[in-house]
């Protein structure tokens, strides 16, 4: 599975799961959480509750992944990383050829690196193809959040992209003919319904200035 896919709070249990590679009968046998019962809240069958993420932060930290409830439930905060030390990876030269779901585990380590170096940091994964070709789904890109009438300096960058409505986008921000913003795609061949949204209400915007590319 791909960080792409994590817009839902069952998304993200599934994403935590295959970052670990573990099996739903292998989390019943060891932590008596019922297989069902996770499948209903990884499927989005059965709302996940405050008290049922916070189990799941136990469960996974005992797997050597490190969570918030937040993340799980809306996708807050600090993405997962793993407790355990991955150092190893750089321990000494190696010709290994990491794997797709090591190479995310870098990358969540690289992201939270970023956000703990930077203040107001903010590390988005891109979950569609709007943005080709330049940048890809399951892709990293991260900023520094400006707000007001910091706005006016990120026309014409590709940013990340707070709305007063609670939305969130990554698109480019332009300056429109009435003194609005538009946000455009990239891909005009996208799969968006809406390549340009016209005339937003921006909240807070943070311009792209680290990039991790996801392997292919």
């Amino acid at each position: 599975m791909n960080q792409q896919n994590v817009t839902t709070s069952g998304e993200r249990l599934k994403y935590l799961r295959a970052l670990i590679r573990v099996s739903r009968t292998y989390l019943q046998n060891k932590y008596d959480l019922p297989e069902v019962t996770l499948k209903s809240w990884e499927n989005g069958t059965t709302k996940l509750s405050q008290m049922g993420a916070a189990r799941c932060v136990e469960m996974y930290r005992e797997e050597g992944l490190i969570v918030s409830a937040d993340w799980i439930l809306d996708g807050t905060g600090l993405d997962p990383k793993q407790s355990v030390a991955i150092s190893h990876y750089f321990a000494q030269p190696t010709d290994k050829i990491l794997s797709t779901e090591e190479d995310e585990v870098l990358m969540l380590r690289d992201a939270n690196r970023f956000k703990e170096s930077h203040a107001d940091a903010v590390v988005m994964v891109v979950s569609n193809d709007d943005m080709l070709p330049f940048y890809h789904p399951g892709d990293y890109v991260a900023g520094k959040m400006r707000y007001g009438d910091a706005v006016e300096t990120v026309i014409n960058k590709d940013c990340i992209v707070y709305l007063k409505n609670g939305s969130r986008f990554f698109r480019r921000v332009i300056k429109n003919s009435i003194g609005g913003y538009n946000l455009t795609c990239l891909n005009p061949y996208g799969e968006t319904a809406e390549p340009v949204l016209y005339n937003v209400v921006i909240e807070s915007v943070a311009p792209v200035i680290w990039y991790r590319r996801k392997d292919d």
